[in-house]
């Protein structure tokens, strides 16, 4: 590790890190006049954008949000050298990071789903597009996004595990979505603690949802 690890290696790293805290959602929002962070869940990702501008620049502050984890990962998988997988991963969970905690907005951030999944993309989107219907599963049983994707981050590391535990450098990638797991899960914590107290809002999606309509 420390052979194959440079002062070059971790620069990549700090820049995705920065690249990560870019908040795209605010600068969409300002574009409208709108203070994204005071509006609706006050969140800075593309949830809160798509409910406070609509769906247009919501699904493009989720664009931005996921490429911000997808794009410097990729590049330096495309580098032959053997930390290359390393420093992707690294960096993956620095984007990720960088979006929960980012530099440039006071390091109060958003909850990272888009910007993870950006970065496993990069790396397998496999490990990514597994953790779809999981959550789809999962919102169709609870009738809670948050379950949805609190389920989903938990699938990462179990399937990035079951694919690359015999790959060389597999190690690295997979303690990449373990911890970007653990960055959703404690981003989730105020939705988990409104969970337990069956506080949590719930979406019209979903056998649960549609029996709270029917009730109303």
């Amino acid at each position: 590790m420390g052979e194959m690890w440079n002062l070059s290696d971790s620069a990549w790293v700090l820049v995705a890190y920065l690249l990560g805290s870019v908040p795209f959602g605010i600068l969409l929002a300002k574009v409208r006049g709108v203070d994204l962070r005071s509006v609706g869940s006050g969140n800075i990702g593309a949830t809160n954008a798509m409910r406070a501008l609509g769906k247009p620049l919501g699904l493009l502050a989720f664009g931005l949000d996921f490429g911000k984890g997808f794009f410097l990962p990729w590049y330096l998988l495309q580098a032959d050298s053997e930390s290359a997988l390393a420093v992707a991963s690294a960096a993956g969970v620095a984007a990720a990071a960088g979006h929960v905690w980012p530099l440039w907005i006071g390091f109060r951030g958003g909850k990272a789903v888009a910007t993870a999944l950006g970065a496993l993309c990069a790396v397998d989107p496999a490990v990514a597009l597994w953790g779809g219907p999981v959550w789809i599963l999962a919102v169709l049983l609870t009738s809670h996004v948050s379950v949805g994707s609190l389920a989903m981050s938990a699938s990462f590391p179990v399937t990035a595990w079951l694919r690359w535990s015999e790959a060389e450098g597999g190690a690295w990638f997979t303690g990449s979505a373990l911890l970007m797991c653990a960055l959703i899960w404690v981003r989730h914590r105020p939705n988990i603690e409104r969970l337990l107290q069956g506080e949590e809002a719930r979406t019209r999606l979903g056998l649960r949802g549609r029996r709270a309509a029917g009730d109303d």
